[in-house]
């Protein structure tokens, strides 16, 4: 089995494990959001993203720094329990600052949100945090099996347990309860997978792993928090200036666009720990291997997600209603920005990559201090101006700048530019979107049944950008035979065989 055909298998498992328990999670969400309405699921993102900026202000970035580690091949024992030692440390500081400013909450946690929500979702963020130690070894060691069975289980768990709440006791603090079970059954799965199955006993840390974490995160110590707190920041600016009914429909939108950002976030992760382990000992040879799996990484990535982003797009109305009803329609706008940040995502975050791989992330700071004062200006006019919407246009922007920048980076420290095949896919999405918005209105106009004219855009919209890419792209033909061999049965059956042992 070849190293790219592996690389994909795991990034095809991975997905489809988080994809399944995204689904679970969704459904979760949508039962909640049937039985309890937009106010209890704005009042969970509210408790979310509270829990996320003081996390934020807390959780400097030694996450990374870990899966780099393990990546390079220390010892296995040592890195999980260096990983534990220091979250745990983290962890404790940050329940003790929540503790402390207890007072303050009256003020800061608006009415008609329980005390209790907050504590339960404070409780999931320590267990999931101190699963990092776990979770990040698997992906380092890229145990694709191991780490599939760590999501569904956590997650179908949850899942279960929301229902007997919505059953017996339907009130929005059980529900939080539910993710902090969740939390701690990863938690000790983690621990069972790494220790007990795949027999890496805990060492006691030493200086010299605690020194190799800390000149790795001491960059993150600025760029990480700051990324959180701006992943978290803005469910609660929502919130506060335009309503829980404005959060809970941005709610559902960021939630949508989380599970379309699955198809980048464990490739990505992935080749973050190939790349790691390619630059470890820098040489032509393995330079000149990095560049080859990093162009068709990319390439195939694009390849996958331009059509599923599309689908999302084209079909987000009959989506919205079949999952959430038709009350939640206003998720609408939020979600269309969403998908086009979703695409800007995949063309542009690999480069980041590349830069960790490197250890040049300290190039980032100045990079993200600016971004976050442009961040809190757009944050403060687009959500006052257009809500949900607002905010993910910001989110889009952030994105996008200043992308140029890491293009340049990535050309200079590794011979990697800018794949030109990117502006292939951004042309192809703007004709699917272009031919499906309108053909729909086009046969709309015409009296066409609404359903009807929806999937007869969708259908000519997809042979437009076949046509496309058949004439623009000689790979094209290619990236779909690669597909094809990714899920053919024999090749899964032993690829899954071969991970198992």
């Amino acid at each position: 089995m070849s190293a790219a055909g592996d690389l994909g298998r795991k990034s095809l498992l991975l997905v489809s494990a988080n994809w399944s328990a995204s689904a679970l999670g969704f459904l979760s969400s949508v039962l909640v959001a049937r039985q309890l309405g937009p106010e209890a699921v704005g009042a969970l993102g509210y408790g979310f993203g509270l829990i996320g900026v003081v996390a934020a202000a807390l959780l400097p970035g030694f996450a990374q720094a870990h899966t780099k580690r393990v990546a390079e091949g220390r010892d296995l024992g040592r890195c999980v329990a260096t990983m534990g030692a220091i979250q745990l440390a983290l962890q404790a500081f940050m329940v003790a600052i929540v503790l402390g400013a207890s007072w303050w909450w009256p003020g800061v946690i608006p009415s008609g949100i329980p005390i209790a929500v907050v504590f339960f979702l404070l409780s999931a963020q320590v267990a999931s945090n101190l699963g990092l130690a776990f979770g990040g070894a698997l992906i380092a060691r890229r145990w694709a099996v191991a780490y599939a069975g760590l999501l569904l289980g956590g997650r179908g768990l949850r899942f279960v347990t929301t229902v007997v709440v919505l059953i017996w006791a339907p009130d929005v603090r059980w529900i939080a309860g539910t993710y902090a079970l969740e939390g701690v059954v990863e938690l000790a799965l983690g621990f069972y997978i790494v220790c007990v199955r795949r027999r890496a006993p805990l060492s006691l840390p030493d200086r010299e792993t605690f020194r190799a974490y800390w000149e790795y995160a001491r960059p993150l110590l600025i760029t990480s928090p700051i990324g959180l707190l701006q992943d978290s920041l803005d469910r609660v600016l929502v919130a506060r200036w335009a309503g829980l009914s404005a959060a809970g429909y941005y709610q559902v939108a960021r939630g949508l666009w989380e599970v379309l950002g699955t198809l980048n976030a464990y490739p990505f992760q992935l080749l973050f720990a190939r790349l790691s382990e390619l630059f470890a000992q820098r040489s032509p040879g393995q330079d000149q291997e990095a560049r080859r799996l990093f162009a068709s990484a990319v390439d195939k990535l694009l390849f996958l997600v331009v059509p599923v982003a599309f689908a999302l797009w084209a079909l987000r109305e009959p989506i919205i209603g079949l999952l959430y009803g038709r009350s939640f329609f206003p998720a609408e706008g939020p979600l269309m920005v969403f998908v086009l940040a979703a695409l800007a995502q995949a063309a542009i975050n690999p480069y980041h990559f590349i830069i960790y791989a490197l250890e040049q992330h300290r190039r980032f700071v100045p990079v993200v201090l600016l971004r976050l004062v442009i961040y809190l200006v757009a944050m403060t006019l687009a959500v006052q101006l257009w809500a949900g919407t607002g905010a993910a246009g910001v989110r889009l922007l952030l994105v996008l700048f200043p992308a140029w920048i890491y293009f340049r980076w990535t050309r200079e420290l590794a011979g990697i530019g800018f794949e030109r095949r990117t502006w292939i896919y951004a042309v192809g999405f703007v004709l699917l979107i272009g031919v499906n918005e309108g053909v729909r209105a086009a046969l709309a106009g015409l009296g066409l049944w609404p359903p009807a004219a929806l999937a007869a855009a969708f259908v000519l919209a997809l042979a437009a950008y076949a046509a496309w890419l058949g004439v623009s792209h000689t790979a094209a033909v290619d990236n779909l035979r690669y597909a094809r061999d990714l899920v053919r049965p024999s090749r899964l059956a032993g690829f899954w065989r071969s991970e198992s042992a």
